[in-house]
């Protein structure tokens, strides 16, 4: 697929008013499969002056409370995601995602073709090829390069529609769900629920 690696430009103050880059390539964890390069992040909110003492290292694939990650995903060609594997040769990835605590729920199936939610706000710039992102409601946006999505927790599945490579930038915050408002049920559940809402009330 030849993933090509992102550049991290950060610019952090190493006291009040001094001012210094820390610039780096970032390479995917995983490019035979779901290209993910984990660009920067934190799991608890640093404070001004801020400058990292160390170069960045994600220690799951989205945030945990409080925390937030940034990176750059790429996609093959018309790919519906569910039907990527994560490459045996990707120790990293299978890692990040064995890592992860909580935070993901899987609607129908495992993979991002899928329909799942996050517990985090997202927002995804697509910076190259064109995706589809599909709501729960089987509604559907195709998105192109330089459209911004802000996903607020909430269920969807993708699917690359273009004939090259699909890029996109994300940045994740964690966010909590109200009590009572956990995902729960299947795919048959949600339409159901769907059904009724839609159904003229008496």
């Amino acid at each position: 697929m030849g993933i090509v690696p992102w550049r991290r430009v950060l610019l952090g103050e190493v006291e009040t008013g001094i001012s210094k880059f820390e610039i780096a390539e970032v390479e995917s964890a995983d490019p035979d499969g779901f290209g993910a390069a984990y660009l920067w992040g934190y799991d608890k909110a640093p404070t001004l002056p801020y400058y990292p003492d160390e170069p960045y290292q994600a220690r799951s694939v989205l945030a945990n409370p409080g925390g937030l990650r940034v990176f750059g995903a790429s996609f093959p060609p018309r790919s519906r995601l569910a039907e990527m594997k994560w490459s045996p040769a990707s120790p990293e990835q299978q890692k990040l995602i064995a890592a992860q605590p909580s935070g993901i729920h899987w609607y129908d199936g495992v993979g991002f073709g899928s329909f799942h939610s996050h517990d985090s706000i997202a927002i995804d710039t697509v910076v190259s090829g064109t995706i589809a992102l599909e709501a729960s409601d089987g509604t559907r946006e195709i998105l192109n390069q330089g459209d911004v999505v802000v996903l607020c927790g909430s269920n969807h599945r993708w699917q690359v529609i273009s004939d090259e490579p699909c890029t996109v930038a994300v940045t994740e915050f964690h966010a909590t769900r109200r009590e009572g408002e956990e995902p729960s049920g299947t795919m048959e559940d949600v339409r159901k629920r769907i059904a009724s809402l839609a159904r003229p009330r008496p």
